[in-house]
């Protein structure tokens, strides 16, 4: 079937997978993603040159609404649309759109559009024009394609999708959950990011997909795959779940995109235990497991610990700290009251180098808690028993240290900032434990005031999401079920720890 229109009566296709990643998708949103990814502008010189649209390159639509919406062919819709009407093309390209010759205002007033019978007829049109034909989409533009068709709320499941498109229901899956995991991650950083407005069209997603798919060296020294390792499953929705500690997966999940994607640092070539940063996140996997079993009854529950990876790298105290460490030598340049002194102190293994001069004050009330418990962290991480650190030979008291240092700095900030009475009264009653503190200081309208830099939130974020306070509650009340090394606890300092206590030092008047 055929029909004669106006382009400018054609509708560009909102559904087309091409446009799933604007968030906007109004008409002139498209035209000007057209103009801008799509080299739309020569082909409109094209087009005006010749005289009009180019033998055999018509037009597909479908019918709907009333309308005719362009099911194949938005490039050269949009093409003929602003030459024939100079208010639709925006500002910043009306010196790139030529003036309409005189034969194209002649030949495309009007043009000839074949016209499809149904949606599901476009869609095994556009796929095998496009994902089995010679022009192929790239993947994200299939994965999008195959994530939207069966979002759209059209009745296409996964079968109709591989009866349309010829392509198997397991390759289509795994589009699918591809496109849907890496949608996630990408909302989620850019909630956490507000800067961050790289739409995905203009990001490198191979790397990202990559990392959850290939083998890498595991906490244990053997090869694992991320399904196994995390756990995978997913719902119906092909959502991407860790039955084992979802919120720390996604933890991860976010770091891979802030590594892969935002910063470019890997390459497909890599993998999961390349990065650092997420190695004491993985050893975090392998302890909540232990734990989780045992402690059914409190909220939250993690551990970081990285040392167990094979590394090319110096440690992550440096190579000088590591062998103080091994040989029993004591740093006799680091005093051990208030920290060490200003100026270039050497790479942290622990909380060797925190610093709280001229910040807690002994003669405050309110900071004799903290004073307290910082000092005994600060010489476990500093003073030597038997030729190594103190927290090596005494991990459990230093975990309880740890946690009380956590506690008595959070409760200090919330009295800072004028927030003791509010969370007090929340608790209508209750104890005021770390556990509903947390849930206090979490709060939406809490956290910005309580953490005024993007860097403490951040940190806060990732001890959360790493659920150290529930490791370190286990460390408390289970501490022969859980596996309590000088490893863990470097992990847990690593993985948010260390910035969010010195931060919030930082903080103090």
């Amino acid at each position: 079937m055929t029909a004669v229109v106006s382009p400018l009566d054609l509708v560009l296709d909102v559904q087309n997978p091409r446009f799933i990643i604007l968030a906007d998708r109004e008409q002139a949103d498209i035209r000007e993603y057209l103009l801008t990814y799509e080299d739309v502008c020569k082909l409109a010189v094209s087009i005006n040159e010749y005289g009009s649209l180019l033998p055999g390159e018509r037009i597909v639509a479908l019918q709907e609404d009333g309308h005719y919406v362009v099911i194949e062919g938005n490039r050269r819709t949009c093409a003929p649309q602003l030459l024939l009407s100079r208010d639709l093309v925006p500002d910043s390209f009306k010196h790139r759109i030529p003036h309409a010759s005189e034969m194209v205002m002649a030949n495309c007033v009007q043009i000839e559009v074949d016209v499809l019978p149904s949606r599901e007829a476009a869609l095994a049109l556009m796929s095998r024009r496009h994902i089995e034909g010679v022009k192929e989409w790239k993947p994200l533009a299939k994965k999008q394609f195959f994530a939207s068709n069966y979002n759209a709320g059209n009745g296409q499941s996964v079968r109709d999708l591989s009866r349309i498109t010829s392509v198997k229901e397991s390759e289509i899956r795994e589009d699918i959950r591809d496109y849907t995991l890496f949608y996630h991650v990408y909302e989620k950083y850019k909630e956490a990011n507000p800067t961050f407005e790289h739409r995905i069209v203009d990001l490198k997603t191979d790397p990202f997909w990559r990392m959850f798919k290939a083998k890498f060296i595991g906490p244990t020294g053997e090869k694992v795959s991320p399904k196994t390792f995390f756990s995978l499953s997913y719902d119906e929705s092909f959502n991407t779940i860790s039955q084992i500690n979802n919120v720390l997966f996604e933890q991860i999940a976010i770091l891979v995109f802030e590594k892969a994607v935002v910063q470019e640092a890997v390459t497909t070539r890599n993998v999961l235990s390349d990065i650092p940063e997420i190695r004491p996140l993985l050893q975090a996997f392998v302890d909540v497991g232990l734990v989780e079993e045992n402690d059914a009854g409190d909220n939250n529950v993690d551990v970081d610990g990285n040392n167990a990876f094979p590394q090319e790298e110096a440690p992550a105290g440096g190579e000088q700290e590591r062998t103080h460490r091994e040989n029993g030598e004591a740093n006799t340049e680091m005093p051990l009251t208030g920290g060490p002194r200003p100026g270039g102190p050497p790479p942290r293994s622990f909380f060797e180098i925190l610093n709280w001069h001229g910040k807690l004050n002994p003669a405050d009330p309110e900071h004799q808690g903290a004073i307290h418990a910082v000092n005994e962290l600060y010489k476990l991480s500093t003073e030597n028993c038997r030729r190594q650190k103190a927290y090596c030979v005494f991990p459990i008291a230093t975990g309880m240290v740890l946690r009380t240092v956590y506690e008595q700095l959070l409760r200090l900030r919330l009295k800072q900032t004028n927030l003791w009475g509010a969370y007090m009264q929340s608790l209508r009653g209750g104890l005021p434990t770390l556990s509903a503190m947390e849930g206090f200081v979490g709060e939406a309208a809490n956290k910005p005031v309580i953490f005024p830099e993007q860097d403490l939130i951040l940190a806060y974020d990732r001890v959360i999401a790493a659920r150290d306070r529930r490791f370190l509650n286990a460390n408390i009340h289970y501490p022969g079920n859980i596996n309590v090394t000088a490893e863990s606890l470097e992990g847990i300092a690593a993985g948010g720890m260390f910035t969010l206590i010195q931060g919030i030092i930082n903080l103090i008047e």
